[in-house]
């Protein structure tokens, strides 16, 4: 929640002293399928299909992504998650109660990989697993963002995305740049 709500409080003030109140931040969360988070924000149920009791597994999805994709809620999650669980509207939790996150989209390993070669063929960019999966989530976001503000023949605003590239390729070697794993 600390970077996702410190960007939201800074455009959203330097948007309004511009005069521009359209402008708007949105966080948005990119994880591969069969993440419970992806349902929390989706859905507000941290849990998948692959969490039910008969088929429970220790490694209940496999992905090349490692590090990502839990199970679980942690306390900084939670906080982006905003206190929709809460009934207690005492003054130590209206600080939390915004919701951070926005939205959530889902990327599959091979998402993840196309775009790591293509930013390591195109751009010089060797990244990580996490880092293909965030600049994947950009662009279906940004895609998604056209089409919203075109539908109905109104003008296009230019829209503005940013990810953050969070991780090198040398570390994921043996898993997501290894060509017989990964086949």
């Amino acid at each position: 929640a600390g970077v996702g709500q410190y960007l939201k409080e800074n455009s959203s003030s330097s948007s309004s002293s511009s005069g521009d109140d359209k402008k708007t931040t949105n966080i948005i969360l990119v994880d591969p399928p069969g993440s419970s988070l992806y349902n929390k924000i989706k859905y507000g149920v941290a849990y998948t299909v692959q969490q039910s009791e008969r088929s429970m597994k220790k490694h209940r999805y496999d992905t090349l992504a490692e590090g990502i994709g839990l199970d679980r809620i942690t306390a900084n999650f939670a906080l982006g998650c905003g206190n929709d669980d809460d009934d207690d509207d005492t003054e130590e939790t209206t600080t939390t109660t915004t919701r951070v996150i926005d939205d959530a989209i889902q990327v599959s390993d091979q998402e993840a990989v196309n775009m790591a070669h293509l930013l390591l063929k195109h751009e010089g960019l060797f990244v990580g697993s996490s880092s293909a999966m965030n600049v994947v989530g950009a662009v279906k976001w940004a895609n998604e963002c056209e089409v919203v503000k075109g539908a109905g023949g109104d003008e296009k605003e230019d829209i503005v995305v940013v990810t953050v590239i969070c991780d090198g390729g040398y570390r994921h070697l043996t898993r997501f740049w290894n060509r017989e794993f990964v086949e």
